[in-house]
């Protein structure tokens, strides 16, 4: 068997074992990292925007054998110098080309569906370095939580408890951010190991601005993050520094750290409540168009992150349905299906049929319903919502342990 053919069969059977895995990105951070290590850490990001802006000024490089490359031409101010790349390893340049060359195929696609699309321009700073095979571009020690990156060496990293035993690591990526240097492994998992019991079977959700969201067996979420007092000081004080000043630089990293404090925040409510949602079999929910209450409730809808929320739940969950934006939910009846003319002030749905519910879960039951394609007739079972001792149990472990998030149920 030639060399090209044993290439082609590993390849199918990596396919193949693909298959039966999920793919998992676990987050690991660089520790103790001394003055010499930062230095290193720092070069590397520097050396791969030189490499990435040199590439960029002229695609036709791409055809060269890019990880041979050890010098290129940066710009600094009006000339051109030339920099040796000391600390990139061959794969990681052939990465970055690789990317490239993603990005244009990535626009070439746009452009030919009809979509106005720029030139790739150069970048001021590039946040992310790939690590390609592992074993080579990098490696984990999980006796002594170390992780070895080539030509970088090796460095204590938090976090490597995560990663299962039965895990098999692929790529990685070296990803800075204000907080410190990180390392952002993927991999996969067999799917037997990743089955959950579902404590339901169906569940309807209806977002909204207050109770933010509203599930149809009567749970509500409510979630709010705002501004903190430090993050309004620090732009208080950046807006009195003079433009350039070292003192105007300390505070820019001051505030892109407390910005990432916040995200991550937000980005943990988000989990938290994909976590809990992923408990059911099927998910049904309302494809709202977030982005134009921001407009009505500004702060309250920017504050609270949903429309980042909305947008993961096709990805995340394992059997999302989406109920059309224009579907009459809030005030048609669930029972018998009549239209009603609400207020945002009149908060019950009140039917001449008998049926009597809050507004938002009798909401969250009609997408329920039409999400599942069920006329009022056919929806029995439905109409009576009950929290089960299980999921009350499940909603206070996964979303009672993040003290941004407030539950209660509405009967």
């Amino acid at each position: 068997m030639s060399k090209a053919e044993k290439i082609k069969s590993t390849l199918q059977e990596t396919k193949e074992r693909r298959k039966t895995q999920r793919a998992t990105v676990y987050q690991l951070k660089l520790q103790n990292l001394s003055q010499h290590k930062e230095g290193l850490l720092s070069r590397a990001f520097a050396e791969a925007k030189w490499l990435y802006n040199w590439l960029v000024s002229d695609t036709e490089r791409l055809s060269l054998a890019v990880n041979k490359i050890d010098a290129v031409d940066v710009k600094v101010s009006k000339t051109f110098k030339e920099r040796v790349l000391t600390v990139l390893g061959s794969q990681v340049k052939q990465e970055i080309a690789d990317r490239l060359r993603d990005n244009l195929r990535a626009l070439g696609k746009l452009k030919k569906n009809g979509h106005k699309v720029g030139a790739l321009k150069p970048k001021k700073f590039i946040n992310s370095i790939p690590l390609k095979q592992y074993g080579v571009t990098y490696k984990l020690d999980f006796a002594r939580n170390r992780v070895r990156i080539q030509n970088l060496g090796t460095f204590r990293v938090l976090g490597l408890q995560q990663i299962p035993e039965k895990a098999e690591i692929a790529n990685g990526v070296l990803v800075r951010k204000p907080s410190g240097y990180y390392l952002h492994v993927t991999c996969y998992i067999p799917r037997e190991d990743s089955v959950r019991k579902h404590i339901g079977e169906a569940v309807g959700i209806d977002f909204g601005v207050n109770k933010k969201l509203t599930l149809s067996n009567g749970l509500q979420i409510r979630f709010e993050l705002h501004e903190t007092k430090r993050l309004k000081r620090l732009q208080r004080d950046i807006s009195r520094c003079k433009n350039g000043s070292s003192n105007r630089e300390k505070l820019r990293a001051k505030l892109r750290k407390e910005y990432e404090k916040i995200n991550n925040r937000r980005k943990d409510v988000q989990n938290k409540v994909l976590a809990y949602l992923k408990q059911y079999k099927v998910v049904v929910y309302q494809d709202d168009f977030i982005k134009g209450w921001e407009a009505l409730f500004g702060r309250q809808i920017h504050a609270s992150g949903i429309g980042g929320l909305k947008s993961r739940l096709r990805n995340s969950l394992e059997t999302p349905i989406e109920v059309a934006r224009y579907e009459r939910t809030t005030q048609e009846c669930f029972q018998c299906g009549k239209v009603h003319r609400l207020s945002l002030s009149e908060r019950m749905m009140e039917c001449e049929c008998g049926w009597e519910s809050d507004r938002d879960v009798n909401a969250a039951l009609v997408i329920l319903r039409k999400g599942l394609g069920l006329e009022p007739k056919q929806a029995v079972g439905l109409d009576r919502p009950e929290l089960k001792p299980l999921e009350r149990e499940t909603a206070a472990r996964i979303l009672g342990s993040n003290p941004y998030i407030c539950v209660s149920f509405t009967q």
